[in-house]
């Protein structure tokens, strides 16, 4: 029984995840990829959690501020939109 709702658990959690992954058109794809190179760039960590909660705003933000030349600046704006939730 524990195994059924062990197994039961495991679908319910990564099923929207691989059914999104698999229905993203290119643009969200493009985003995606450089919202993680900031991140990477700017060596900020988020969890999975975090990154579901940041809005289309946050998102955006932190891909314009990756055209800012200062580096310093840039992840201070980075981390400021991961702060704000």
């Amino acid at each position: 029984m524990k195994k059924i709702i062990a197994l039961a658990t495991v679908s319910l959690i990564a099923a929207p995840a691989a059914f999104a992954e698999a229905h993203m058109d290119e643009s969200m794809t493009m985003m995606t990829q450089r919202l993680q190179n900031a991140l990477a760039d700017c060596n900020v960590e988020v969890t999975e959690e975090e990154m579901m909660n940041l809005s289309i705003a946050d998102v955006s933000g932190i891909i314009i501020a990756t055209n800012s030349d200062s580096q310093t600046d840039k992840c201070t704006t980075i981390e400021g939109f991961l702060q704000e939730d």
